[in-house]
């Protein structure tokens, strides 16, 4: 005939196992929370790698517009320039002209 226990070995191995278990579901929250706090990292990473990338296309954006707006400047100058100096000779042969017509 078997020998019939107190149950006590049976109580000391579902001990064991829950507190396997237990360890075991601790490690595995706290895998979780590593993993989450990685993937918290990463996306705030990638998000001041955007915020950068932005920053950096509106400095570019504002250099070339104020490159634009100093080469427009500098052509309408040049422009004007050439104006000036097309409205002086015509005033000069205007003199010119008037001298001539008033030494007849």
């Amino acid at each position: 005939m078997a020998r019939r226990g107190s149950g006590l070995r049976t109580v000391v191995k579902v001990a064991k196992a829950i507190d396997r278990a237990s360890k075991q579901a601790a490690r595995d929250a706290q895998r979780r929370d590593k993993a989450r706090q990685r993937a918290e990292a990463q996306a705030l990473r990638e998000h001041e790698r955007s915020v950068r990338e932005a920053q950096r296309e509106l400095k570019k954006q504002v250099k070339l517009q104020k490159s634009a707006a100093k080469q427009a400047f500098k052509d309408a100058l040049v422009g004007a320039n050439e104006e000036y100096l097309e409205r002086c000779e015509d005033r000069a042969a205007l003199r010119k002209q008037f001298i001539q017509e008033v030494l007849r």
